[in-house]
């Protein structure tokens, strides 16, 4: 059932087994997993069924340290949390990003990949894949184009996509089930310990007209965003006293994302090939989106960081692809109330495209790319590990009474020396193929160029409550549970150790299943 603590004036009394804050991707998966193995779900959620701004606004924080474009607009506070905006690109991690190597102090975590694998094949599922290609080159062979060899150091590979993103449509009906119970526009502001200071008793949510409500389970899990979960658990008690979590240096601290940036403009010398090899492959309703990265034997050898790039097309009518891009995807999905007249107009105002947008997808099984598009290879870097970027609490407050947030952002030249890197092998690789010549950006001539660049971060915040097996080397134990606390886990981005060039959503997924067999099984 879902009830809203804002319209609701008496929430319905819920004996729950597990507590869950955040009903992004892990909240809900977590929730619809435990459900389903019969436990009673409380799943707390500070937005509402749709984005708001006044609701917005408690995302904002203060920033220091390195320009960056905004902190805040990739995170979104509703039901579905990010997944209401993003993509749905999914990626493992690669094995040797969990790996400790000595060039990069801090890499490698407290658990392989191998424990996460059967994990990654479960996330899948969760995340309406099961009938995915998983073999990159047989998403190349079904394409009709043979998978292209770059030379040494440069690695093709093909990310997937999620059909349906949004994971309050993907599980609409988990949600609405008996022993799940969704609370909107209950902002967790306070958790409360017993007198001991090692059980959660209880968490204390506000909404914006001040209802206020405690909620009890016999455990608890933080399924925030990575910055909503360290500025919770930097609040103050209410008692006064410290948290044990609070006393670990590892809070907030090593906070990373990726670095985005365009690298380099490319000049075409086989645009029909260089389309073939990376515009988007569409299969079976399934789409995949052609890459290249970096190999572990060259980043190792040279003592560089993960890193990856993608061919960006920019073209004056991007908005408008897009927009009918969206448009036509919530039509095959049946989403027909959330095509707006607008969609319409722009459907019927650039019909031609439309229909070419449309050809290449279902006849070429490929993207469109317009003809007045330029571009760009446009990179996402992996950052250090301890990296020096922090987060802390500002002295302002938001509506609710809540510290707000202060991230100090920092770019190292290991990061930008992996990117100089990165660019220059790309530019010999795309040029030895006859497929493109470069024109990398004057700075990455600069063994300092990066200092005054406005970097973007992809949204792909991690870290700041590191996994440890113990609780000198991080904030949560191996099974995701809090060092100090008997009953409160974090599943967030933010337990990542390092973050390789993935995007976080599938590895934070699968650590979500194997949370819900942990909680399942010391029940």
């Amino acid at each position: 059932m879902i009830c809203d603590l804002a319209q609701d004036g008496q929430i319905p009394s819920f004996a729950a087994d597990v507590c869950i804050v955040g009903a992004g991707a892990a909240g809900i998966t977590l929730a619809a997993e435990l459900a389903r193995q019969g436990k009673r779900v409380l799943l707390l959620e500070s937005g509402g069924r749709e984005v708001e701004e006044d609701v917005q606004r408690l995302n904002l924080c203060e920033k220091t340290g390195h320009p960056l474009k905004a902190p805040h607009p990739g995170r979104f506070r509703a039901l579905g949390g990010t997944t209401t905006r993003w993509g749905g690109q999914i990626l493992e991690m690669r094995e040797q990003d969990f790996e400790a190597y000595a060039a990069v102090p801090g890499s490698g975590w407290p658990i392989l990949k191998s424990t996460l694998q059967p994990y990654y094949q479960r996330a899948l599922h969760a995340e309406g894949l099961a009938t995915v290609l998983q073999a990159d080159e047989e998403v190349w062979r079904q394409a009709g184009v043979s998978m292209p060899v770059f030379g040494e150091g440069m690695v093709p590979y093909c990310t997937r996509w999620c059909p349906e993103p949004n994971f309050s449509r993907l599980y609409r009906e988990v949600l609405a089930s008996s022993n799940l119970c969704v609370v909107l526009h209950a902002t967790a502001c306070a958790v409360l310990l017993d007198a001991g200071g090692c059980t959660v008793v209880g968490i204390r949510c506000r909404d914006l007209s001040g209802n206020e409500r405690v909620f009890h389970a016999q455990s608890y899990v933080l399924c925030l965003g990575m910055m909503e979960t360290i500025n919770f658990l930097l609040q103050p008690l209410e008692n006064g006293r410290a948290a044990p979590w609070q006393q670990s240096e590892w809070l907030g601290r090593h906070v990373q994302s990726h670095i985005d940036y365009n690298a380099a403009k490319i000049v075409p010398v086989d645009p029909q090939r260089l389309a073939q090899i990376f515009s988007s492959i569409y299969l079976n309703g399934r789409k995949y989106h052609p890459k290249l990265h970096l190999d572990a034997q060259a980043q190792r050898k040279d003592g560089i960081f993960s890193i990856a790039g993608t061919i960006a097309c920019i073209s004056r009518m991007e908005n408008e692809v897009r927009q009918m891009k969206t448009a036509a995807r919530n039509l095959l999905r049946g989403n027909v109330a959330v095509i707006g007249w607008r969609d319409v107009k722009q459907v019927l105002w650039l019909w031609p495209i439309f229909l070419r947008v449309g050809y290449n997808h279902l006849v070429q099984h490929r993207a469109y790319w317009p003809k007045d598009a330029t571009y760009w290879l446009r990179v996402h870097c992996e950052q250090e590990p301890l990296s020096a970027s922090r987060m802390t609490l500002s002295s302002e407050r938001d509506a609710l009474g809540m510290f707000r947030s202060r991230l100090d952002w920092q770019v190292s030249p290991l990061e930008w020396k992996t990117i100089q890197k990165f660019t220059a092998m790309t530019q010999r690789a795309l040029e030895s193929a006859g497929l493109a010549t470069l024109e990398p950006q004057p700075e990455l001539a600069l063994e300092d160029g990066y200092r005054s660049i406005p970097f973007d971060d992809s949204y792909h915040w991690a870290g700041g409550t590191r996994m440890a097996a113990s609780a000198t080397d991080g904030v949560v134990d191996l099974n995701l549970k809090l060092h100090g606390v008997r009953n409160a886990y974090v599943c967030s981005s933010s337990v990542f150790p390092s973050s390789g060039f993935a995007n976080p959503v599938h590895t934070l997924l699968a650590l979500t299943l194997r949370l819900a067999d942990h909680l399942t099984e010391t029940d």
